[in-house]
Protein backbone atom coordinates (compact mmCIF):
# COMPACT_ATOMS: atom_id res chain seq x y z
CA UNK A 1 0.00 0.00 0.00
CA UNK A 2 1.15 3.76 -0.61
CA UNK A 3 1.03 5.78 2.86
CA UNK A 4 0.65 9.07 2.79
CA UNK A 5 1.28 10.10 6.86
CA UNK A 6 -0.09 13.92 7.18
CA UNK A 7 1.86 15.59 10.26
CA UNK A 8 4.80 13.08 10.23
CA UNK A 9 6.45 13.92 13.77
CA UNK A 10 6.75 12.30 16.95
CA UNK A 11 3.84 9.59 16.65
CA UNK A 12 4.22 9.50 12.80
CA UNK A 13 7.83 8.47 12.14
CA UNK A 14 6.97 5.76 14.94
CA UNK A 15 3.85 4.51 12.40
CA UNK A 16 6.14 5.21 9.33
CA UNK A 17 8.63 2.71 10.29
CA UNK A 18 5.98 -0.10 11.56
CA UNK A 19 4.11 0.50 8.21
CA UNK A 20 7.60 0.20 6.42
CA UNK A 21 8.49 -3.08 8.32
CA UNK A 22 4.85 -4.66 7.48
CA UNK A 23 6.01 -4.04 3.86
CA UNK A 24 4.13 -0.35 2.62
CA UNK A 25 5.79 2.55 0.90
CA UNK A 26 5.18 5.48 3.08
CA UNK A 27 5.46 9.31 2.23
CA UNK A 28 5.68 11.85 5.26
CA UNK A 29 4.76 15.42 5.06
CA UNK A 30 5.88 18.13 7.25
CA UNK A 31 5.73 21.60 7.00
CA UNK A 32 9.37 21.98 7.90
CA UNK A 33 12.22 20.28 5.76
CA UNK A 34 14.25 20.47 9.29
CA UNK A 35 14.16 17.33 9.23
CA UNK A 36 14.11 15.44 6.28
CA UNK A 37 17.30 13.96 6.60
CA UNK A 38 16.11 11.82 9.35
CA UNK A 39 13.14 10.82 7.84
CA UNK A 40 14.66 9.27 5.00
CA UNK A 41 17.17 7.57 6.76
CA UNK A 42 14.34 5.77 8.49
CA UNK A 43 12.70 4.84 4.84
CA UNK A 44 10.01 7.76 4.72
CA UNK A 45 10.02 9.59 1.68
CA UNK A 46 9.40 13.42 3.00
CA UNK A 47 7.46 15.86 1.20
CA UNK A 48 7.40 19.41 2.37
CA UNK A 49 3.50 20.93 2.51
CA UNK A 50 2.23 23.62 4.29
CA UNK A 51 -1.77 22.53 5.31
CA UNK A 52 -3.03 25.87 6.24
CA UNK A 53 -1.95 27.27 2.60
CA UNK A 54 -4.29 26.55 -0.35
CA UNK A 55 -3.50 24.94 -2.91
CA UNK A 56 -0.67 22.72 -1.35
CA UNK A 57 -2.12 19.53 -1.97
CA UNK A 58 -1.28 19.52 -6.01
CA UNK A 59 2.37 18.86 -4.90
CA UNK A 60 1.62 15.48 -3.78
CA UNK A 61 2.40 12.96 -6.41
CA UNK A 62 -0.52 10.63 -7.26
CA UNK A 63 -2.56 8.60 -5.43
CA UNK A 64 -2.31 7.18 -2.03
CA UNK A 65 -3.99 4.10 -0.69
CA UNK A 66 -3.99 5.10 2.86
CA UNK A 67 -3.88 8.52 4.85
CA UNK A 68 -3.12 9.16 8.40
CA UNK A 69 -3.65 12.56 9.85
CA UNK A 70 -1.13 13.12 12.81
CA UNK A 71 -1.47 16.89 12.77
CA UNK A 72 -0.25 19.06 15.31
CA UNK A 73 0.04 23.03 16.09
CA UNK A 74 3.48 21.98 17.92
CA UNK A 75 2.47 23.98 21.13
CA UNK A 76 1.25 27.01 19.45
CA UNK A 77 -0.99 29.77 20.88
CA UNK A 78 -5.00 29.81 20.01
CA UNK A 79 -4.45 31.54 16.55
CA UNK A 80 -1.66 28.82 15.71
CA UNK A 81 -4.46 25.70 16.88
CA UNK A 82 -7.33 27.26 15.18
CA UNK A 83 -4.88 27.60 11.40
CA UNK A 84 -3.75 24.08 11.32
CA UNK A 85 -7.34 22.15 13.43
CA UNK A 86 -9.20 24.61 11.48
CA UNK A 87 -8.41 25.76 8.18
CA UNK A 88 -5.63 23.06 7.82
CA UNK A 89 -8.25 20.25 8.28
CA UNK A 90 -10.72 21.84 5.64
CA UNK A 91 -7.97 21.24 3.12
CA UNK A 92 -7.60 18.18 3.96
CA UNK A 93 -10.83 17.33 3.90
CA UNK A 94 -11.28 19.06 0.40
CA UNK A 95 -8.28 17.10 -0.96
CA UNK A 96 -9.47 13.53 -0.03
CA UNK A 97 -12.71 13.91 -1.27
CA UNK A 98 -11.55 13.58 -4.55
CA UNK A 99 -8.54 11.48 -3.51
CA UNK A 100 -8.75 7.87 -4.48
CA UNK A 101 -7.96 6.23 -0.92
CA UNK A 102 -9.53 3.46 0.70
CA UNK A 103 -8.87 4.34 4.61
CA UNK A 104 -8.31 7.48 6.56
CA UNK A 105 -7.63 7.95 10.39
CA UNK A 106 -7.39 11.12 11.63
CA UNK A 107 -5.90 11.30 15.21
CA UNK A 108 -7.82 13.68 17.66
CA UNK A 109 -8.20 13.86 20.96
CA UNK A 110 -10.13 13.04 24.63
CA UNK A 111 -9.63 16.97 24.89
CA UNK A 112 -13.10 16.60 23.52
CA UNK A 113 -14.46 15.45 26.60
CA UNK A 114 -14.98 18.01 29.10
CA UNK A 115 -16.00 16.37 31.88
CA UNK A 116 -14.62 17.74 35.68
CA UNK A 117 -15.63 15.25 38.45
CA UNK A 118 -13.77 11.88 37.77
CA UNK A 119 -16.27 10.60 35.49
CA UNK A 120 -15.45 7.50 33.33
CA UNK A 121 -16.14 8.65 29.70
CA UNK A 122 -17.26 6.96 26.61
CA UNK A 123 -17.19 7.80 22.62
CA UNK A 124 -20.60 9.41 22.93
CA UNK A 125 -19.87 11.68 25.70
CA UNK A 126 -18.26 14.87 24.05
CA UNK A 127 -20.00 17.63 25.49
CA UNK A 128 -21.14 20.66 23.92
CA UNK A 129 -17.52 22.62 23.36
CA UNK A 130 -16.75 25.41 25.56
CA UNK A 131 -13.97 26.58 24.65
CA UNK A 132 -12.46 27.27 21.24
CA UNK A 133 -9.97 25.31 21.12
CA UNK A 134 -12.41 22.00 21.76
CA UNK A 135 -14.83 23.79 19.09
CA UNK A 136 -11.79 24.03 16.35
CA UNK A 137 -11.31 20.32 17.22
CA UNK A 138 -14.94 19.27 16.72
CA UNK A 139 -15.31 20.86 13.50
CA UNK A 140 -11.80 18.97 12.77
CA UNK A 141 -13.35 15.79 13.17
CA UNK A 142 -16.25 16.26 11.59
CA UNK A 143 -14.86 17.85 8.45
CA UNK A 144 -12.31 14.84 8.33
CA UNK A 145 -15.19 12.63 8.93
CA UNK A 146 -17.55 13.42 6.26
CA UNK A 147 -14.53 13.48 3.39
CA UNK A 148 -13.77 10.11 2.48
CA UNK A 149 -15.71 6.37 2.62
CA UNK A 150 -13.76 4.91 5.29
CA UNK A 151 -12.67 7.78 7.96
CA UNK A 152 -11.82 6.55 11.67
CA UNK A 153 -11.36 8.91 14.10
CA UNK A 154 -8.85 7.87 17.14
CA UNK A 155 -9.19 9.96 20.20
CA UNK A 156 -5.81 9.91 21.53
CA UNK A 157 -5.53 10.72 25.57
CA UNK A 158 -1.93 12.41 26.27
CA UNK A 159 1.02 10.66 24.33
CA UNK A 160 4.08 9.68 26.04
CA UNK A 161 7.40 7.59 25.18
CA UNK A 162 10.74 7.68 23.99
CA UNK A 163 12.06 11.42 24.81
CA UNK A 164 8.27 12.54 25.51
CA UNK A 165 6.41 12.86 28.70
CA UNK A 166 6.07 16.07 30.28
CA UNK A 167 4.73 15.51 33.86
CA UNK A 168 7.76 12.61 33.80
CA UNK A 169 10.81 14.81 32.41
CA UNK A 170 9.04 17.68 35.26
CA UNK A 171 9.24 14.75 37.67
CA UNK A 172 12.59 13.73 36.55
CA UNK A 173 14.42 17.29 36.69
CA UNK A 174 13.29 18.33 39.86
CA UNK A 175 10.41 20.82 38.61
CA UNK A 176 7.12 18.95 38.99
CA UNK A 177 3.82 20.27 41.32
CA UNK A 178 1.09 18.37 42.35
CA UNK A 179 -1.86 20.99 41.94
CA UNK A 180 -4.47 20.95 44.19
CA UNK A 181 -5.27 18.14 46.35
CA UNK A 182 -3.77 15.00 43.18
CA UNK A 183 -7.10 13.68 42.73
CA UNK A 184 -6.80 15.36 39.16
CA UNK A 185 -6.94 11.91 36.86
CA UNK A 186 -4.48 11.67 33.93
CA UNK A 187 -5.12 9.84 30.99
CA UNK A 188 -2.55 8.57 29.00
CA UNK A 189 -1.33 6.34 26.21
CA UNK A 190 2.23 5.27 24.72
CA UNK A 191 3.17 5.83 21.57
CA UNK A 192 4.07 2.48 20.39
CA UNK A 193 0.64 1.56 21.39
CA UNK A 194 -0.97 4.77 19.56
CA UNK A 195 1.30 3.46 16.40
CA UNK A 196 0.75 -0.15 16.91
CA UNK A 197 -3.99 1.51 17.18
CA UNK A 198 -3.67 2.93 13.86
CA UNK A 199 -1.75 0.05 12.04
CA UNK A 200 -4.95 -2.12 13.55
CA UNK A 201 -7.54 0.32 12.01
CA UNK A 202 -5.75 0.89 8.65
CA UNK A 203 -5.60 -3.30 8.18
CA UNK A 204 -8.88 -3.83 9.16
CA UNK A 205 -11.04 -0.86 8.34
CA UNK A 206 -15.15 -0.20 8.53
CA UNK A 207 -15.25 -2.43 11.83
CA UNK A 208 -18.61 -1.36 13.65
CA UNK A 209 -17.79 2.51 15.22
CA UNK A 210 -15.76 5.08 13.65
CA UNK A 211 -14.95 6.97 16.82
CA UNK A 212 -12.46 5.37 19.37
CA UNK A 213 -10.72 6.14 22.50
CA UNK A 214 -7.09 5.41 22.62
CA UNK A 215 -5.71 5.34 25.99
CA UNK A 216 -4.22 2.66 28.22
CA UNK A 217 -6.27 0.74 30.82
CA UNK A 218 -6.16 2.77 34.10
CA UNK A 219 -6.27 6.49 34.60
CA UNK A 220 -4.31 7.58 37.51
CA UNK A 221 -4.70 10.71 39.35
CA UNK A 222 -1.62 12.94 39.34
CA UNK A 223 -1.01 12.05 43.22
CA UNK A 224 -0.61 8.01 42.65
CA UNK A 225 1.38 8.91 39.44
CA UNK A 226 4.36 10.92 41.75
CA UNK A 227 3.86 8.24 44.44
CA UNK A 228 4.87 5.55 41.89
CA UNK A 229 7.87 7.38 40.92
CA UNK A 230 8.75 8.61 43.66
CA UNK A 231 8.82 4.98 44.98
CA UNK A 232 10.99 3.78 41.71
CA UNK A 233 13.57 6.25 41.85
CA UNK A 234 13.90 6.75 45.33
CA UNK A 235 13.29 10.61 44.68
CA UNK A 236 11.21 13.17 46.72
CA UNK A 237 7.67 13.97 46.27
CA UNK A 238 6.83 16.99 44.29
CA UNK A 239 5.51 20.09 46.19
CA UNK A 240 1.70 20.70 46.50
CA UNK A 241 0.55 23.97 44.88
CA UNK A 242 -2.85 25.24 44.55
CA UNK A 243 -4.89 24.78 41.48
CA UNK A 244 -3.97 26.67 38.57
CA UNK A 245 -6.25 29.16 37.19
CA UNK A 246 -8.44 27.77 34.21
CA UNK A 247 -8.79 30.94 32.01
CA UNK A 248 -4.75 29.87 31.70
CA UNK A 249 -5.04 26.25 30.42
CA UNK A 250 -5.74 26.38 26.53
CA UNK A 251 -7.69 22.82 26.94
CA UNK A 252 -8.83 24.32 30.17
CA UNK A 253 -8.83 21.63 33.00
CA UNK A 254 -10.82 18.43 32.98
CA UNK A 255 -10.96 15.72 35.69
CA UNK A 256 -12.17 12.30 34.29
CA UNK A 257 -10.97 8.88 33.58
CA UNK A 258 -11.34 7.80 29.26
CA UNK A 259 -12.48 4.51 28.42
CA UNK A 260 -10.79 2.00 26.09
CA UNK A 261 -13.38 -0.46 26.13
CA UNK A 262 -14.76 0.16 22.46
CA UNK A 263 -12.01 -0.64 20.45
CA UNK A 264 -10.94 -3.57 22.55
CA UNK A 265 -13.91 -5.12 22.16
CA UNK A 266 -14.14 -4.09 18.61
CA UNK A 267 -10.50 -5.16 17.39
CA UNK A 268 -9.20 -7.08 20.18
CA UNK A 269 -6.23 -4.92 20.50
CA UNK A 270 -4.12 -5.84 23.29
CA UNK A 271 -2.29 -2.75 24.81
CA UNK A 272 1.85 -3.25 24.79
CA UNK A 273 1.51 -0.85 28.17
CA UNK A 274 -1.50 -1.16 29.34
CA UNK A 275 -0.46 0.68 31.97
CA UNK A 276 1.71 4.24 32.88
CA UNK A 277 3.97 1.87 34.97
CA UNK A 278 5.26 -0.40 32.32
CA UNK A 279 5.94 2.10 29.77
CA UNK A 280 7.53 4.54 32.69
CA UNK A 281 9.59 1.57 33.87
CA UNK A 282 11.18 1.36 30.21
CA UNK A 283 11.94 5.03 30.43
CA UNK A 284 13.11 4.91 33.63
CA UNK A 285 16.20 2.65 32.36
CA UNK A 286 16.54 5.00 29.22
CA UNK A 287 17.47 7.55 31.45
CA UNK A 288 19.50 5.72 33.86
CA UNK A 289 21.40 4.67 30.75
CA UNK A 290 21.66 8.32 29.30
CA UNK A 291 22.34 10.11 32.52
Amino acid sequence: MRVLIIGCGYVGEALGQRLIALGHDVTGIRRSSEHNDRRAKLGIRPLNIDITQEGEFAKLDGQYDWVVIAISSSRGGEDAYKQVFGLGTKHIAQWLKTADTSSAVFISSTGVYRQTNAEWVFENGADTPDNITTKTLRGAEREIATAGPSVAILRSSGIYGPGRGYLFQQFMSGNATIESDGKRFLNMVHRDDLAEAIVRVLTHPGQGANIYNITDDEPVTQLDFFTWLSEATGRPMPPFVPEPDRSTRKRGITNKRVSNDLFKWVSGFQYKYPTFREGLTEELKNWKATS
